[in-house]
């Protein structure tokens, strides 16, 4: 049960990350690109930027 809440508690920061990220474009810039795209590339960053945190720490 834990570890659904923390998955949980993960999602839900992922999304409010992403909705930052895409108030924080520009108007143009959000008229252009589809909030998929968007979302998307804020995801991927997210997750090579855990995956080098993670590969990092020492066992």
């Amino acid at each position: 049960m834990d570890r659904l809440i923390r998955a949980a508690g993960r999602c839900a920061l992922a999304f409010l990350l992403v909705l930052g990220v895409v108030a924080l474009l520009p108007r143009a810039l959000r008229d252009v690109l589809p909030d998929a795209v968007i979302g998307g590339a804020v995801l991927l960053l997210m997750g090579v930027l855990g995956g080098r945190r993670m590969a990092g720490r020492p066992r």
